[in-house]
């Protein structure tokens, strides 16, 4: 008998729960054997400051370093309902510009983002790109904890999947 979700998804600790004020990627994810790749990022309490905001986008990668050539890309993502209940917000289209978190917008703290990119359509909008991230900008955030896990369906299901790094 395995775990069957393991066995199905690859889950990738993406970014550490941790408290910032500094700005952040997330783990790269290799494109290569992921047929969809869906971060899941955390945020805990932000103050009530509407200067206390996440920046979150979606950038794709020729390495598993940030540089210049990375492009940031479009793509669909739901909130969370406030901690503690289990319903999700509409499938809202993310551009390239991102999607900004704030504390005084809608209670946006203590949530959980899904995040879903495709990776046939990456391609199409950077033809050299073999890694997909999550950057986290963080320039006006006064206290705020977050964490990202990327879960990827993997093209080839399997106990040990191929590596995602």
């Amino acid at each position: 008998m395995g775990v069957r979700f393991t066995e199905k998804y690859q889950i990738v600790p993406a970014y550490s729960p941790i408290e910032t004020t500094e700005a952040k990627e997330s783990v790269f994810v290799a494109l290569k054997n992921a047929q969809w790749v869906t971060f899941l990022l955390q945020t805990g309490a932000l103050l009530t400051d509407s200067n206390d905001a996440i920046l979150v986008t979606v950038v794709s990668a020729t390495g598993n370093t940030t540089n210049a050539n990375d492009t940031a890309i479009p793509f669909k993502y739901r909130l969370s309902s406030e901690l503690g209940t289990d319903a999700w917000g509409a499938i809202t289209a993310g551009t390239t510009a991102g999607v900004s978190l704030e504390a005084t917008t809608d209670k946006q703290a203590n949530r959980a983002m899904l995040i879903d990119v495709d990776p046939a359509s990456i391609p199409a909008l950077d033809s050299d790109a073999l890694y997909v991230y999550l950057d986290l900008a963080t320039t006006t955030i006064t206290s705020g904890a977050i964490s990202v896990a990327a879960f990827i369906e993997p093209r080839y299901p399997q106990n040990a999947n191929l590596t995602s790094s």
